[in-house]
């Protein structure tokens, strides 16, 4: 068990700052004491400290009568994290074509780089070479003198730290390749932290997975691969190799997986779409969204389809791991998520036979990637700690 000590309880104060303030809305010290339930002395503390490290900007208070709230006593500051001196780095090698985003302290994009075109005559490692070589050049055209703080690596499997290796099976291509020692001959020697897609994408949830009706949270990613992730009171479930929770390598009652039936790929098939370049996942979900808003009825009996295996995954899971909370992100039920979540409840009754509650069901929202706001969290989180030994 941790130790609690005032170095521990800083740090959780200070990401609470940042968790307010990266919500986008500018607030006084006294707004930000009463959302964060601290003191405004620890506030004002935690602010000073901020300051400091060059995180936080400051502007005058409007007074009443110029277009902002009442305020009485001595005259106060409004507080916003500042964007002009840090950024972050998010890369992105958990498909065959790779992307990155570059963020401001503040969380606003300066640049991103989607869809990576592969070249047909290099093989996989070349092409991750040539791709990093880019999101090296980029990064140092878009930083604008700000400093970069840290690199989130999303791959798509567990990370093994003693071997600097990454295992999956979706790009077996990545296994071979001694990761952390590539990124700092091509980015540079930046702190590193890398970890499997769906592990970033459930910490985006941190505030409902602490909060004392969610004991466990699940969440479950159904895109290029199908994948899932759980916190236990807040802690992350990895098991002996890492993939605890993972229910796309499970094999139905035919000896299929369920990744193989369930991926954005699979569901195009359903449809009888061509699936392109393999990986090309932006386009084909642009696709997708066309034939859903061209026929709408047929996209519905399709997803109604794919709902059905889903429950028959999530009932294997809902016995083992017995969630208070299941977060959906399935790239290809956005159209019509409420059929879809509508038939997967009714599967998951049926297959239960009504003996068991379900878990709180809801989708991921579509504004910012589940994966981009947990890298982001995972970078906020390792930044507190260096500046609070």
């Amino acid at each position: 068990m941790k130790t609690i000590d005032q170095s521990t309880i800083r740090r959780q104060n200070i990401r609470k700052i940042l968790a307010l303030l990266s919500q986008g809305n500018a607030m006084t010290r006294q707004e930000l004491s009463e959302a964060a339930g601290l003191s405004l002395m620890t506030v004002t503390n935690l602010v000073d400290q901020l300051k400091e490290h060059e995180a936080l900007t400051f502007a005058p208070l409007k007074r009443e009568g110029q277009g902002s709230r009442r305020l009485t006593g001595r005259k106060a500051d409004v507080i916003a994290l500042n964007g002009a001196g840090h950024a972050w780095l998010v890369v992105d090698i958990s498909g065959r074509q790779f992307r990155f985003s570059l963020l401001a302290f503040d969380l606003s994009p300066l640049g991103e780089g989607a869809g990576w075109r592969n070249d047909p005559q290099k093989n996989y490692v070349e092409n991750l070479e040539s791709f990093l070589v880019n999101v090296r050049q980029q990064t140092q055209t878009l930083l604008h003198g700000r400093k970069l703080l840290g690199v989130s690596v999303v791959t798509p499997g567990p990370y093994e730290v003693d071997d600097d290796r990454v295992s999956n099976q979706r790009l077996p291509e990545l296994n071979s390749v001694k990761l952390k020692s590539l990124l700092v001959q091509y980015l540079g020697p930046y702190d590193y932290y890398v970890d499997e897609d769906v592990k970033f994408a459930v910490r985006a949830y941190a505030s409902l997975a602490g909060q004392a009706q969610c004991e466990l949270l699940y969440y479950l990613y159904i895109g290029e691969g199908v994948g899932g992730a759980a916190v236990h009171q807040g802690n992350m479930l990895r098991g002996l190799n890492a993939t605890a929770g993972d229910p796309g390598q499970l094999w139905d009652a035919q000896g299929r997986r369920y990744e193989s039936l369930l991926s954005l790929s699979a569901f195009a098939r359903s449809l009888s779409f061509p699936c392109g370049e393999e990986g090309d996942q932006e386009t084909l979900l642009r696709q997708l969204n066309a034939h859903a808003a061209a026929c709408p009825e047929a996209y519905k009996t399709a997803l109604t389809q794919a709902a059905q295996p889903t429950a028959q995954m999530l009932y294997n899971v809902l016995w083992m791991l017995d969630p208070s909370h299941v977060i959906i992100d399935c790239l290809y039920a956005h159209p019509f998520e409420e059929v879809y979540l509508r038939q997967l409840l009714d599967s998951l009754s049926h297959l239960t036979s009504g003996s068991r509650n379900l878990p709180v069901f809801s989708f991921a929202p579509q504004e910012m990637s589940s994966v981009l706001r947990g890298a982001i969290q995972v970078l906020q989180r390792e930044w507190v700690e260096r500046i609070i030994p």
